[in-house]
């Protein structure tokens, strides 16, 4: 008995590390795409999906360029994504934290307040294709080697977008950045946010102490101060970004 039980510890001591070590996912390896918001050139389907924002997403990387493709079919979401910008967030330490962010589309805000004039908004039959026609510049933030703020479109720094509804009425995005502008070691794993910057708001109302010491109300023990706090109760909003999917990967070799 003591023999059979020292041979099962053994074994498990065997099994234990290789359930432990689980390799870390890699990206798709791609040959260079051109970046349209077609997805035909993607050797492989929306393989990712996140449905606390409703979209379908692909990861992948060629020897120059991290790819990202995102398609989102509810229109609600679509609108929040072309007046709001996906976001795209690099962290070269595998952590759920900042680094690296491309923000994309950014409608031009003159546009924007043209649109939202009372006679252009009941003009506008599809909000959507309007905000399409509107984005005029690429958001960025964190870069070591580029300036925070808006950026060309058609840029020098390897970072290309593109945005379009396709024939099925979904919203697809695509998006190439350099590696070499990301930093990003091509054997050591790294994470990837994704989101729609959508921001929710909740309203908030605060009571204050409504017990007294024996777990009773304070009602009528001062009309003035019926909270026994000695003012009002507070109330207010609180808003909060939307956390959008991490990945944490490494990169493909061919």
């Amino acid at each position: 008995m003591k023999i059979k039980f020292l041979f099962i510890l053994f074994l498990g001591c065997l099994t234990f590390p290789a359930l432990a070590q689980q390799e870390t996912p890699k990206s798709v390896w791609i040959d260079s795409i051109y970046i349209d918001g077609d997805f035909k050139d993607w050797k492989d389907t929306l393989h990712y999906s996140f449905e606390g924002q409703g979209m379908n997403y692909a990861i992948a990387n060629d020897n120059d360029y991290l790819y990202i493709s995102i398609q989102v079919p509810n229109q609600a979401q679509q609108l929040k994504a072309i007046y709001s910008g996906f976001s795209i967030t690099v962290n070269l330490d595998a952590k759920e934290k900042p680094g690296p962010t491309v923000v994309f589309p950014i409608p031009d805000i003159s546009a924007l307040r043209a649109m939202n004039s009372k006679e252009d908004y009941e003009k506008t039959k599809d909000r959507r294709q309007t905000g399409l026609n509107m984005i005029r510049a690429i958001y960025v933030n964190g870069f070591k080697t580029i300036v925070d703020g808006k950026i060309s479109m058609e840029n020098n720094y390897g970072i290309k977008t593109a945005i379009k509804i396709d024939s099925t009425d979904a919203l697809n995005y695509e998006a190439a950045i350099r590696l070499n502008q990301l930093n990003i070691n091509k054997d050591e794993p790294f994470a990837l946010n994704l989101r729609i910057n959508e921001v929710t708001t909740s309203r908030f109302t605060d009571m204050g102490n409504m017990r007294g010491s024996y777990g009773y109300p304070y009602y009528g023990r001062d009309p003035y101060d019926p909270y026994g706090r000695g003012s009002s109760p507070r109330s207010g909003t609180v808003s909060k970004s939307a956390p959008g999917v991490w990945q944490i990967l490494k990169l493909a070799k061919k």
